[in-house]
C-alpha cells in the first residue's frame, strides 16, 4: 500500500520522539531514516547526504515525505541548516518540521535568528517555553503553515459541540488540531510570562545564560586537561577530560564516568552526560533562573578539583 512506501528522515542527534511519533503515526519502522553526523558539520545534518539518501529512496520507488530539522538538539545543541533542508526538501515535495524546542527561544534575540534562516519555507516549527523561557513545564509552541493538514484529520463536529461561535468561523477550535478534544490552557502561562518580564528581560535571561556558558567554555578550553567536544551554540557545554598518554579511549570514557559521578554525589551540581561520536561527554547546561556567574565558577572549581583527584590518585587504570 502506499503507507508503506513513505519515508521520513532525521538524524542520528534528532532527538528519540521523532521516532516514536513516527511509529505512532503508521510509518513503516523499516523506512524511517536516521543519517549519521559528524564533527565536519558540528553534528548537525549534511545537507549533501541527506540529497543521497532521498534519491536512494526515490528511485528505489519510496516516497520520501517528511524530514525533522532540528534547532539546538538535546545531547549537543548541534544546528542543522534550515534553508539548505528546505531546498532538498522542495525537490521531492517533502514537508519539513523543525524542531527548536530548546534553541527556539534564544531567537527572541536578533543575534541568534540566523540559526533559522530558511524557516519561511518550511511547513511547521515548534519550540517549548518550559525548556528556556521562564516558563513551567509544560508549554510547546507549534506554528503551521496550514492548519487543514490538522483538521482534514483530526476534526470532529458532534451535535453536541455544535455552538454559534464555531459556526460563525471566528473562533479557532483547537480540538480539531490535537488528539484529545479538552486540553489545558497552556497559553495563559506563557501569556503571564511574557507580561511579567517583557521583551527587554526574557532577552536578558537568554544573553545572561549564553554569557554564562561562553565563561565556562573558556575555562574549559584554558585547562589543558580538558576538551570542548562540540562548539558551543547556545548555553549548553559539552567537554570532557582528553586522553592522558597512552589512555585509551575506553579508559577515557571511564575517566569521565567516574567524574560525573563524583560530581553528581557531592550534591553540589549536577550534570548530564551523552555520547557524541561515541565518546562519554559531559554536558553542563546553563538554564536556571536563578544560576549566576558565581555557580559557574564554584562548579568549574569542583570539576578541577574532582578531576585532580582521579588523576593524581591515578584511580583508573589506564
Amino acid at each position: 500500500s502506499y503507507i508503506t512506501r513513505l519515508t521520513v528522515y532525521a538524524t542520528d542527534q534528532t532527538h528519540s520522539t521523532f521516532f516514536k511519533a513516527c511509529r505512532l503515526a503508521g510509518f513503516d519502522p523499516a523506512n524511517l531514516r536516521s543519517i549519521p553526523t559528524g564533527p565536519e558539520t558540528d553534528y548537525g545534518l549534511d545537507p549533501a547526504k541527506l540529497l543521497e539518501v532521498m534519491q536512494l529512496d526515490f528511485d528505489a520507488g519510496l516516497v520520501p515525505t517528511y524530514i525533522c530539522a532540528t534547532v539546538g538538539t538535546t545531547s549537543s545543541n548541534a544546528v542543522d541548516p534550515v534553508s539548505a533542508v528546505a531546498a532538498v526538501a522542495a525537490m521531492f515535495n517533502a514537508r519539513v518540521h523543525v524542531d527548536a524546542a530548546y534553541a527556539g527561544s534564544a531567537c527572541i534575540c536578533p543575534e541568534f535568528r540566523h540559526h533559522i534562516d530558511g524557516v519561511e519555507r518550511v511547513d511547521s516549527i515548534s519550540m517549548s517555553p518550559h525548556k528556556w523561557l521562564l516558563t513551567c513545564l509544560d508549554c510547546t509552541c507549534l506554528w503551521v503553515r496550514d492548519t487543514n493538514h490538522l483538521t482534514d484529520a483530526l476534526e470532529t463536529n458532534p451535535e453536541y459541540l455544535k455552538n454559534d461561535a464555531t459556526e460563525s468561523g471566528e473562533v479557532i477550535d483547537l480540538k480539531d488540531m490535537q488528539v484529545g478534544v479538552g486540553r489545558r490552557f497552556r497559553g495563559l502561562k506563557l501569556w503571564m510570562v511574557m507580561r511579567t518580564y517583557g521583551t527587554a528581560q526574557l532577552q536578558r535571561h537568554i544573553r545572561s545564560d549564553v554569557a554564562m556558558a561562553k565563561a565556562f567554555e573558556d575555562l574549559v578550553r584554558a585547562d589543558g586537561r580538558f576538551e570542548i567536544v562540540v562548539p558551543r551554540n547556545f548555553a549548553l557545554v559539552c567537554f570532557r577530560i582528553r586522553a592522558r598518554g597512552a589512555m585509551t579511549e575506553e579508559a577515557t570514557d571511564e575517566v569521565n564516568r567516574v567524574l560525573i559521578n563524583r560530581l553528581n554525589m557531592s550534591g553540589k551540581v549536577y550534570l548530564a552526560h551523552t555520547l557524541v561520536g561515541n565518546r562519554f561527554v559531559l554536558r553542563f547546561a546553563v538554564g536556571s533562573s536563578l544560576q549566576e556567574d558565581r555557580h559557574v565558577r564554584s562548579a568549574w572549581e569542583l570539576i578541577k578539583k574532582t578531576t585532580a583527584e582521579i588523576i593524581d590518585g591515578e584511580e583508573i587504570v589506564q
